[in-house]
């Protein structure tokens, strides 16, 4: 699309958001319903697009893009009359006679950015709650899938008409002229630089936002839960999609006497699940772009010359865009694979002595999207979580959090701002209008100036009495 036309798109957007605005629940679900049955449809082109894109094998396309779209469409169906409903509250005695409710009420016209890593579930599950609170939507995927956005592109058509749903396909500058468009709402999936950009660029309209974003988030592993399996668990972890997750562990904090075998546990699970030699296992994930492999083999690079330990369970291969999985220990705390978000395949592994240690660490950087403990002592984790602030916790698993859709999903301050899914997501996308409706009677008039002797006494009584 050339920049000349997005005003046009956003124009034919803005004129149809009222209509879409004043549609009911059965409209709204049968395109939800829609939207699911042409997603099963095009699968065997969802599985092409992300083979092409990231190397993705199609069970794990399955798993992890289709199934939290078609879970978020058949929680959204089953409980999506209730959330319309207004929400009734009730009256203090100085506003008696009448009533008051909560109207959830679209937005109007909502911009959604998705990024690579996900590509059809980061773009498709917000856009279910974008469409069931009644939202015409324009969805921006990333240029760093162009396999994936092909696909969007033509799937998309199919279910909605041009006036509710559009996909815009371009690079930076595309995205840069739709984010200065004046929407009603942005929904921005991304790193914590580009948010910030995005958030920037919104605020010169008051545009609300929700950003999904990412950072640091740790592993804490028990003393009792055992290092070896600690390890296996996260080699598994971190090897989903080359560790291209916004969610995954970014680095592990293991007692010190225990760090040598969960280091072997590490190294056991990769084989386990990925071979001797992932390079040659066709299922084994793909860095996106060759200047994310750069960034990668970098910081790897600078950690070697400070003289910190780095296993790898084969050899990097840039023409192949391939990075193994790798482990980082006696890293030092001023390099970037400690300050950075990874968002590849490397652990760097921490030590702590004491519980309050590990605390200290993850406290010391920035709120994490995600904070991971394994452990089986429940006075433990409940310690942590509350000694802790982060955008969830996972205990004894990972990513599931995200799989279940009644759970608020989202970040805090630089990991994120705003929540999805369930019913949060559909609030996310509407604006919540308080109705207060007054009866025949107005007692407010007996307040209302001149303010003779009686009325001052009256005034003076309600606001000590009630």
């Amino acid at each position: 699309m050339e920049l000349r036309d997005l005003e046009t798109l956003f124009s034919a957007l803005q004129a149809h958001a009222p209509a879409m605005g004043r549609t009911r629940a059965a409209q709204r679900i049968a395109r939800l319903r829609a939207l699911k049955k042409a997603l099963y449809l095009h699968q065997p082109e969802a599985h092409a697009a992300l083979r092409a894109d990231l190397n993705r094998a199609e069970p794990d396309t399955d798993l992890n893009e289709i199934l939290p779209v078609t879970t978020s469409i058949d929680y959204t169906i089953r409980h999506l009359r209730r959330w319309m409903r207004p929400e009734k509250h009730g009256l203090p005695i100085t506003l008696i006679p009448g009533s008051a409710e909560v109207v959830y009420e679209s937005k109007g016209v909502v911009l959604i950015v998705s990024p690579w890593n996900f590509p059809i579930n980061l773009c498709l599950v917000p856009l279910v709650y974008a469409v069931a609170a009644g939202n015409t939507v324009a969805l921006k995927p990333s240029e760093l899938s162009p396999a994936t956005s092909a696909f969007l592109a033509k799937l998309i058509p199919t279910v909605f008409p041009p006036e509710e749903v559009r996909v815009v396909e371009g690079g930076v500058e595309i995205a840069k002229a739709l984010i200065n468009q004046p929407w009603n709402h942005i929904f921005f999936t991304g790193s914590p630089q580009i948010g910030s950009q995005v958030m920037a660029s919104a605020a010169r309209h008051l545009t609300s936002v929700t950003l999904e974003l990412g950072g640091k988030s740790p592993v804490i592993v028990h003393p009792k839960f055992g290092p070896e399996i600690a390890g296996a668990r996260v080699a598994w972890a971190k090897g989903l999609n080359a560790g291209q997750v916004c969610i995954a562990p970014d680095y592990a904090l293991i007692r010190k006497d225990q760090r040598d075998a969960f280091l072997e546990g590490f190294k056991a699970g990769v084989l386990r699940h990925y071979g001797e030699r992932p390079s040659e296992n066709p299922d084994f994930g793909r860095i996106v772009h060759e200047r994310h492999w750069d960034r990668l083999d970098a910081w790897v690079t600078e950690v070697r010359a400070s003289g910190a330990h780095v296993w790898q369970v084969d050899a990097p291969n840039r023409s192949q865009k391939y990075y193994p999985l790798t482990l980082v220990w006696d890293a030092p705390m001023d390099c970037a694979l400690s300050c950075s978000e990874i968002f590849g395949p490397i652990l760097p592994v921490y030590t702590y002595i004491e519980t309050a240690d590990a605390i200290a660490h993850v406290n010391g950087g920035s709120r994490p999207i995600v904070l991971y403990q394994l452990s089986h002592d429940r006075t433990w984790s409940d310690g942590i979580t509350a000694a802790t602030r982060a955008g969830a916790t996972v205990i004894n698993d990972f990513y599931l959090h995200y799989m279940h859709p009644s759970l608020p999903f989202g970040g805090i301050n630089t990991s994120g701002i705003g929540k999805s899914h369930g019913i949060w997501g559909f609030r996310e996308f509407t604006n919540a209008r308080s109705v207060y409706r007054r009866g025949r009677w107005s007692p407010t008039m007996l307040l209302a100036p001149p303010y003779s002797d009686w009325k001052k006494k009256l005034i003076r009584w309600i606001t000590r009495w009630l």
